[in-house]
């Protein structure tokens, strides 16, 4: 058969050349040539191109891959770069880093600011590029970087990862001027290419796509809040379709909103209330695409809302198809109240704002004995609007969020409690991590630091020990310190958060293969201690970090006085002391000098962590997400018609220490993961609780049993529950995976 080369010319298939690549590409590898060049051969056709031919040999490694075949990973990625070099570099080298960036600046692909590096740093940055760690990567990973996060040209590669790396270094530290004790920005520059190489962290999807560029769009998501009224209305519309073609997820509350019949305009018409409002949210959302995507909204409300039977049903097979909302979500907010009341079997009372506008006041705030109060003096005057069991609306919630999936839990007093905030909380994000004050919109104050912006990335757990985290927690606070400012936000409220609270959501993936790596299995007593040893020294060195950042940089949040920390508030000082029944309560770090130290110096940053989905950008370092027990050791995806196939981290050597998700009832131990970790951070956790039908007689899981675990999350302080993941198996007993998660087509996914 004949071959067609990259510059048009036709010659016989030399399958020598074929050989000599497999042969490199499997040194040190466990892969049966013989069977990979089987499997290639079905692939092949008269004149095909060389590219095809790179394009066969990795399609049959994706074939052969399985969680007991595992080498065929690297092999792929292997022969997935022999074929970027090629199209990138026209060669088997990389060229010098000062030539690669001046000609992607020149084809408009990078920012010029790359060019201010002087060429002594150049050839410093240049000689320690590691070109073999770009034949470290996993296939999975290699083709979710192409097709993420790599500039693309129509026709051919552009990028290879190395390069990328260190351009995206070069991007997040050109303009850092301070040199303090040698942390210059050629130190960062070099930590954070290092970090990046190594995997020892990952960005989100906006960074690794905007870094490097002329681009500055480093936010995920945004929290907003609407009053009611129609100035306000407007505002918010505006800034969801400002924010959705700016790449974000949305979060919004609209738990202001009066209920339907409610009289408005003096009494003359009567309200429509919060369906009518969330089907325009829904709708706007879809009109600004995201890298052609759809942008995704949740929207929140309380448990007490006269609407509340209503919107639990809004996705229910058993409501009318022209009155559901398909693709909206809803977070809906509890507290303490409820859930005892559901305990003893007592009904709620439902109010309406507008009947009861102190409640929902208390509700959203820190005084939950104010809020008890003034509910049940309400209830008292006769001001609900009706009244329900309480255990029966729990009950409904934990049914709607099984079968639909799109209904989230925020226990919002835990939310007011343990948060650096002295202002109050009355919502979270669309990944239900992201926690901050907002304020409804109004025209009238353009400029208020309304709108919660979200800037974050990870740091890998299975990678960096305790001696590392105050290195690695370092480089990401002075990194995104250092380029948070850049951005221009598509509203003056947005923009005002991040000058005056320039909030952080650092988190950590790669739990699992920590646990496999050390023998653990999840609730298991040594693991909660060893996890949370490490999230007093990740806390305690990201508080460190913003500490210094801030004296060094002469850079105190201007609202430094709307926050505990200012007062030497810390972590250990705040949180549910329920978790005191999991771990040891005694801290093992200099919190005492931190204390003194952030009360004279301020911090750079109103709050620094949080624990967000990690489903994307992880991937590219083989990562496991978040902190997510694995469903199975081998995943597969649907993306673009192609079916990619993702391995656990680590299969090779730890595949027979992973507890995985549906092997046993597990939601009640990894929630006492996340409790340990919600003891230390200041925001939340994108936790899911993960349930398998198979493990329970006739197939159907106990309502009470989901309930109970709800409780329990509850007890030991769980501000936010995610997705309720529940296992579905094909005819042939093939485990299906729910659909993957899109969080604002992958915007807050790290």
């Amino acid at each position: 058969m004949n071959v067609i080369k990259r510059n048009s010319a036709k010659e016989k298939l030399n399958t020598d050349k074929i050989l000599a690549s497999y042969q490199w590409a499997k040194e040190g590898l466990d892969v049966d040539l013989f069977e990979l060049i089987t499997d290639t051969k079905l692939h092949f056709y008269d004149n095909m191109t060389t590219s095809e031919i790179h394009d066969a040999g990795i399609v049959s490694c994706r074939n052969l891959l399985s969680e007991y075949k595992p080498d065929y990973d690297i092999m792929g990625a292997r022969l997935f770069m022999q074929k970027a070099y090629a199209e990138a570099h026209q060669s088997k080298d990389m060229p010098h880093l000062k030539d690669y960036i001046v000609k992607m600046v020149k084809n408009g692909m990078y920012s010029d600011t790359l060019l201010t590096y002087t060429d002594e740093e150049f050839e410093k940055l240049n000689s320690t590029i590691d070109k073999s760690k770009d034949f470290n990567f996993t296939l999975s990973g290699i083709e979710q970087l192409y097709d993420k996060y790599a500039i693309k040209n129509t026709e051919f590669i552009v990028e290879t990862p190395q390069l990328m790396f260190m351009a995206e270094a070069m991007g997040a530290f050109y303009d850092y001027k301070l040199n303090v004790d040698g942390l210059d920005k050629m130190y960062f520059t070099l930590d954070m290419y290092d970090s990046l190489s190594n995997f020892d962290i990952s960005l989100p999807s906006p960074m690794m796509s905007a870094l490097r560029t002329t681009s500055t769009d480093y936010a995920s998501c945004i929290t907003l809040r609407t009053a009611d009224n129609l100035d306000s209305w407007v505002e918010m519309f505006g800034a969801l379709v400002k924010h959705t073609a700016a790449s974000a997820g949305i979060g919004v509350d609209i738990s202001d909103i009066a209920s339907i019949a409610d009289l408005v305009k003096d009494g003359k018409i009567e309200h429509g209330g919060k369906i009518p409002l969330m089907k325009a949210i829904d709708a706007l959302i879809q009109v600004a695409s995201q890298n052609g995507r759809r942008g995704q909204a949740v929207d929140y409300i309380n448990f007490f809302d006269p609407e509340i039977e209503t919107i639990m049903g809004i996705k229910s097979p058993r409501t009318e198809v022209t009155k559901r909302i398909n693709d909206l979500k809803h977070g809906i907010k509890f507290n303490r109240l409820v859930y005892e009341r559901a305990q003893r079997g007592e009904d709620i009372s439902l109010f309406s704002v507008r009947k009861a506008p102190e409640v929902y006041r208390l509700f959203n705030s820190k005084d939950y004995d104010g809020f008890v109060k003034a509910y049940e003096e309400a209830e008292a005057k006769g001001l609900a609007a009706t009244t329900m069991n309480a255990r029966e609306l729990m009950l409904m919630f934990v049914t709607e969020r099984t079968e639909v999936g799109i209904y989230y839990v925020m226990n919002i007093d835990e939310a007011n409690t343990n948060t650096p905030y002295d202002e109050d909380i009355s919502q979270s994000n669309i990944c239900v991590e992201f926690i901050v004050p907002t304020k409804p919109l109004q025209s009238d104050r353009p400029n208020e630091p309304a709108v919660g912006v979200c800037i974050l990335s990870n740091i890998n757990q299975a990678a960096v020990g305790l001696e590392e985290l105050p290195n690695k927690t370092r480089l990401l606070v002075y990194m995104l310190n250092n380029i948070m400012h850049r951005q221009n936000h598509p509203t003056g409220q947005a923009q005002a958060f991040v000058e005056q609270y320039a909030t952080l959501g650092i988190g950590f993936a790669n739990h699992a293969l920590w646990m496999a790596k050390n023998g653990w299995k999840y609730g298991d007593k040594e693991a909660l201690e060893a996890h949370n040893l490490w999230m007093e020294h990740f806390q305690y060195y990201l508080l460190r970090a913003s500490c210094d950042y801030a004296r060094e940089h002469n850079a105190k949040i201007s609202r430094m006085d709307k926050v505990s920390y200012s007062r030497g508030v810390m972590p250990m000082d705040r949180y549910n002391k329920n978790v005191d029944e999991l771990v040891a309560s005694e801290t093992t770090l200099d919190w005492v000098t931190l204390r003194k130290d952030i009360i004279k110096y301020g911090l750079a940053n109103a709050s620094l962590s949080m624990i967000p989905p990690s489903e994307t950008s992880s991937v590219i370092g083989g990562m496991d997400s978040s902190m997510e027990p694995l469903k199975k050791l081998m995943t597969v995806k649907t993306t673009k018609g192609v079916a990619l196939k993702q391995l656990a981290a680590g299969v090779k050597h730890y595949s027979a220490n992973y507890d995985l998700a549906y092997s046993r009832n597990i939601t009640r131990d990894f929630i006492k993961h996340i409790a340990v970790t919600q003891k230390w951070i200041d925001k939340s956790i994108s936790g899911n609780t993960l349930y398998n039908p198979e493990l329970f007689p006739n197939g159907k899981i106990p309502a009470n049993l989901i309930l109970s675990d709800m409780f329990y999350a509850k007890k030991m302080g769980t501000k936010t529950l995610y997705y309720n993941n529940v296992m579905v198996s094909d005819e042939d007993g093939q485990v299906i995976l729910p659909a993957e998660i899109s969080c604002a087509g992958g915007s807050c996914h790290v």
